[in-house]
């Protein structure tokens, strides 16, 4: 058995573990006091390992996806057409996650003594901010390790919000000097990378289980079985969403923009799409997406490896779906106003997490308990999520991959399977 179906059994049966714990104990079977008091324990070293990762996670991955980004332009007509078909699926993904959010409001059926203890159990962020001219300004770090040491405290200044500005100058500034002279710097990044996401992984696969147990064994003991009513239901949105991307929004882009049958491609695309629920990883995925667009879809070899090697770190719509939906429900439960220009600000988090987010199963998880606090929302409010999160993982990889295929198919039906021609 591979390490990411290993995975997937650990987190799911640490999930089963809390359940079963949290039921013998409302029966009086299991010590409530005694064993509530270790699942907090569980629950915090999980949470403490996954918010130390943030940082080391979010600054390279900022870097490396500009890196990789801005090499696009460097590809002539092919590149820009990537990109430009990049952004776009993830800010209609990111939208229409955030749509379909306001209008069913799943996050609203809470009943609110429910409410209260969730924000009694989690704590009270600071409010959302608005986007006044204080905020603008505070947006440009007048000392990036200051904004580091209070990342998590939104009332300080800019936040962990002024890390992702300053890193994104940082980055353009990168791509404007020579390849000579910053490749040294991206190797030192590559390497700070590679080393957080062996990390988190380990994070995963050791605590995960227990801290998933201590959470989930919490929320149904304190909760009761409402916690499952709203979760079911922000299942739901998240699982609409990724259908209606790929049915409607992949559909009609491969109809309109390419002029191909979306059918054709959808039963061509299935191992890649099969290995990606079973795997819940891009990069695992990789080797079978790349078969599967050069041999069943008849793409430019050249094409291929560039647009699935790229969208495999970059063009994570289905991930920027989840984010949108993620994002205003938890903002709905702890009944967070959210004027429009914070909602704005929610579709710009939803695609920089989707763009910088790691191609590993739980990979975007860290990057949103980052950004919580910056719209209203107590960090720890993430381990709502963190039960069910494991099946949603599988389900929004599933649809990352099938749209690097859909725009490898695009590129190279607008080129006519030829880069050259560029």
């Amino acid at each position: 058995m591979d390490k990411e179906k290993k995975l997937s059994l650990r987190l799911l049966a640490g999930f089963g573990v809390g359940v079963a714990g949290a039921l013998l104990a409302r029966k009086g079977i299991l010590p409530p006091e005694a064993t509530l008091a270790a699942a907090r324990i569980m629950g915090e070293l999980f949470l403490r390992g996954i918010f130390m990762l943030i940082l080391p996670l979010v600054v390279p991955m900022l870097l490396l996806g500009m890196q990789r980004l801005g090499s696009t332009g460097a590809l002539g007509k092919v590149g820009r057409a990537t990109l430009a078909s990049v952004l776009g699926l993830t800010a209609i993904s990111a939208l229409l996650g955030m749509t379909l959010t306001a209008v069913f409001q799943p996050g609203t059926l809470l009943s609110p003594s429910l409410r209260t203890q969730l924000t009694e159990k989690f704590g009270q962020a600071p409010p959302a901010r608005p986007l006044t001219s204080d905020f603008l300004l505070n947006l440009l770090p007048k000392n990036p390790f200051h904004e580091v040491a209070t990342a998590f405290t939104p009332a300080q200044e800019g936040g962990l919000l002024s890390i992702v500005v300053f890193t994104i100058l940082l980055g353009i500034a990168l791509l404007h000097l020579s390849e000579d002279l910053t490749r040294p710097f991206y190797q030192v990044l590559d390497t700070l990378y590679q080393a957080s996401l062996w990390l988190l992984l380990k994070i995963l696969y050791w605590l995960g289980p227990i801290g998933i147990a201590g959470l989930i064994f919490q929320a149904v003991l304190g909760l009761g079985w409402e916690i499952f009513r709203i979760l079911g239901a922000y299942a739901g949105v998240v699982l609409l969403g990724l259908l209606l991307q790929g049915a409607g929004v992949y559909s009609l882009f491969l109809r309109f923009f390419a002029g191909i049958s979306p059918l054709r491609i959808l039963r061509s695309s299935t191992p890649a799409l099969l290995m990606a629920f079973s795997s819940a990883s891009s990069n695992a995925t990789l080797p079978t997406t790349l078969k599967v667009a050069i041999d069943r879809l008849g793409i430019a070899p050249p094409i291929a490896q560039f647009i699935i090697t790229l969208g495999a770190t970059v063009n994570q719509n289905g991930t920027a779906l989840y984010e949108g939906v993620t994002l205003l429900f938890l903002a709905q439960v702890f009944g967070v106003d959210l004027p429009f220009g914070t909602q704005v600000l929610i579709l710009a988090l939803a695609m920089l997490i989707a763009i910088g987010a790691a191609g590993v199963p739980g990979g975007s998880l860290p990057l949103l308990a980052g950004v919580l606090p910056l719209v209203g929302i107590p960090p720890a409010a993430i381990a709502l999520i963190y039960g069910i999160d494991r099946f949603l993982d599988m389900c929004r990889t599933t649809m990352n991959v099938y749209g690097d295929l859909v725009i490898s198919t695009y590129v190279n039906k607008i080129y006519n399977g030829n880069p050259k021609n560029s």
